[in-house]
């Protein structure tokens, strides 16, 4: 697919990287020339230095006969501009990165009036994610399927835990949940497990299940914790704003610590029931003087990553229930060896819902098209959600008859609003959500699970 990308900045080399990864012919346009030589040399991709909401830039990139255009560039205005302008010129689909949280009403007129496709609001996905972790604060990790019925979770095991040198198979009976283990990480390597994969100290390991059967395994593992009430963010920025609204609406108790003083007073104006606090987050005495200790969350979301950590990693010296901490470097495995498990990626986050939407385009109307689509461990293993479409040719054969790759599990199936993890005697059937999880392979269509 030729697909074209303005800007280069954090979120645009991600994609770039990603979509490159995917197979796909990428062209990219930024203004400062030494950004599109970097990108070039790294990826292998056509590099144009100019503006491009420019004719002339567009038609050099190929946007007559471009499939995508993705504009991300740090003005939102300009976004709108290049993907108006790449449409009009033939390109036929375009995505626009639009951050301004006055914009943010204003998604469906985008979409249906001016004809951009797709809206992505990196801040507002991250504080979404962020969300669904405080309201499920066992885990490290937590991805939503089948609009949100159906979790994947992930844990680190520690020597305490139960499940420490048992094998997957023993897992219903150790604990009596019916959740079941999909990927494993176990130092650097990966593992989508078989039944007699043994489980071992400081693994890694990602489940999949509702809502309170994921609850009842953490439970019984020792590893629940309570709900979040009382949470400080650090910074307030867009993602410290759109996430304090949303925890505030739950009638949880929100301190944001922002330094910047005529930022603190636009906060308070806008986020009543949020006490915000003008100074350094970053300060040991300012979290002192605010009793950190006694918050049962602490996030972390300055713009600087380094200051993040070092506040996350004081917050886990205090013992705060859970701490989730942001970073922008693509690679942060090294984190977890100092204790700090949640972490969160603007570019990622977002990153991926532009994956999703570029999979998608590939399909046709026949095929069973992606509706969710999350990168765990790392980015090393990817669930996916497909929806059965009808007279598929694997539908009503039990899954001991298909051919299945290797490196790949039926996380589960949904089936009017039943969970059923699949046994060999099991079927698919037109309509079922189902939840892929493999390692090393992307999957454009349940066709793909096939060898």
């Amino acid at each position: 697919m030729n697909i074209i990308i303005v800007g280069q900045g954090k979120f645009g080399t991600t994609i770039t990287k990603q979509l490159v990864a995917e197979g796909h012919d990428v062209a990219v346009i930024d203004l400062k020339r030494e950004k599109v030589v970097s990108v070039v040399d790294a990826y292998d991709v056509m590099g144009i230095c100019g503006n491009g909401a420019s004719c002339e830039v567009l038609e050099e990139a190929g946007a007559a006969k471009a499939k995508l255009i993705i504009a991300a560039t740090n003005s939102d205005e300009l976004n709108i501009l290049v993907c108006l302008t790449a449409n009009k010129m033939g390109t036929e689909h375009t995505i626009a990165r639009v951050r301004n949280p006055d914009y943010a009403n204003q998604h469906q007129f985008l979409r249906n009036e001016l004809g951009i496709n797709m809206i992505v609001n990196p801040e507002f996905e991250t504080a979404n994610e962020i969300s669904r972790i405080i309201r499920f604060p066992s885990a490290a990790h937590l991805d939503s399927f089948a609009r949100g019925k159906v979790e994947i979770a992930s844990i680190r095991i520690h020597s305490d835990n139960p499940l420490c040198d048992i094998p997957v198979y023993d897992l219903r009976k150790k604990t009596k949940a019916k959740v079941l283990i999909c990927a494993v990480q176990r130092n650097d390597d990966v593992f989508i497990p078989s039944g007699d994969f043994v489980l071992k100290f400081d693994d890694v390991i990602n489940i999949t299940g509702t809502r309170s059967e994921l609850a009842s395994f953490m439970r019984q593992c020792g590893v629940y914790k309570h709900k979040v009430k009382n949470v400080m963010i650090i910074g307030g920025g867009r993602i410290g704003y759109y996430l304090a609204k949303q925890l505030s609406d739950t009638g949880r108790n929100i301190k944001l610590i922002e330094h910047n003083e005529s930022r603190c007073y636009n906060l308070s104006d806008i986020l009543p029931d949020v006490t915000v606090i003008c100074g350094d987050g970053t300060d040991q005495d300012i979290l002192d003087e605010q009793r950190l200790e006694n918050q049962d969350a602490l996030i972390a979301l300055t713009g600087i990553d380094e200051e993040n950590i070092i506040v996350s990693m004081y917050a886990e010296s205090k013992g705060v229930n859970k701490v989730i901490t942001k970073v922008n470097r693509h690679s942060y495995s090294i984190l977890n060896d100092i204790g700090l498990e949640t972490i969160v990626s603007p570019q990622i986050v977002a990153g991926n819902l532009v994956t999703r939407y570029v999979r998608a385009l590939q399909n046709s109307a026949y095929h069973a098209q992606i509706q969710t689509l999350h990168k765990l461990v790392n980015g090393k293993v990817e669930a996916a959600e497909f929806i059965v479409p009808e007279n598929a040719s694997y539908i009503d054969i039990p899954f001991k008859d298909l051919n299945l790759r290797s490196s790949l599990l039926i996380g589960c199936i949904m089936r009017n609003g039943k969970i059923i993890f699949p046994g060999g005697n099991d079927v698919m059937k037109a309509g079922d959500s189902v939840i892929v999880v493999t390692a090393n392979r992307i999957l454009e269509d349940l066709h793909d699970i096939f060898e």
